[in-house]
């Protein structure tokens, strides 16, 4: 297993990274478990202090393990691990370097975020589990096909801004977060709010949440790790 030895950035196998690598490796298998990656996506982790992620290999989500990830810095150069990479690795590259403080991008090809990126309707919040969205929702990348080059990956960062995630029209979406917990809650959060969009406007106009009420919403950030205990629980002897 191959390690890296540039000056201050840890090897793939230095032990302060297990952690991490536990994390992540659950963070792919709840994805799996809850129905929103198929045998697509992936989810990655800065890792600390170093201009490099962890992500999956060239692996479905619910086949993760530590063995199966991989290493790479953020120009996509092979520090690591596994020795294949997934095909959109620019998605993390290019988000994780525009958004320093970003510490996780997750993938997936969500039924409900898809039905959204081609549609003329927005995607928006209505329900507080959307409080980490804008009142307007999130923005759509209009760009068709893979995000397999950096040109790519930068537009997308782009669109997606300081923002918490971007639509990708007709497959699927990007969702950052402050850590992989977070990315987690996120991107299930994203798919319930898609579902239920596409319920109420089964029956009219939604009254969708305001600006306004979206703070009232914020100022509350009680039990943050509580959804991911859940998704945890719920993953039994995968774990």
């Amino acid at each position: 297993m191959a390690s890296s030895s540039r000056a201050g950035m840890p090897a793939f196998d230095d032990p302060k990274l297990d952690a991490l690598k536990r994390t992540l490796v659950t963070a792919c298998h709840i994805l799996d478990r809850e129905g929103i990656a198929d045998g697509y996506g992936h989810v990655s982790a800065r890792v600390p202090g170093a201009a490099a992620f962890l992500t999956l290999a060239n692996v479905s989500p619910g086949c993760a393990t530590v063995e199966r990830l991989i290493m790479l810095d953020l120009e996509g150069r092979y520090l690591g691990g596994a020795e294949s990479p997934p095909n959109e690795w620019p998605i993390h590259a290019c988000i994780l370097k525009a958004r320093p403080e970003i510490m996780s991008v997750a993938h997936t090809h969500s039924k409900w975020s898809t039905i959204f990126s081609v549609l003329p309707i927005k995607l928006k919040p209505i329900h507080h589990y959307g409080k980490f969205l804008s009142a307007d929702g999130p923005p759509v990348y209009e760009g068709v096909g893979l995000v397999r080059t950096v040109e790519r990956g930068n537009e997308l960062a782009a669109v997606l801004g300081n923002g918490p995630a971007v639509l990708m029209r007709a497959h699927g979406d990007a969702v950052v977060g402050e850590s992989v917990e977070q990315v987690i809650e996120r991107t299930t959060r994203l798919a319930m709010l898609g579902e239920w969009n596409h319920l109420a406007l089964l029956h009219g106009e939604p009254k969708y949440l305001t600006a306004g009420e979206l703070e009232v919403y914020n100022a509350d950030q009680r039990f943050p790790m509580r959804g991911w205990e859940y998704f945890v629980s719920r993953l039994g002897g995968r774990r």
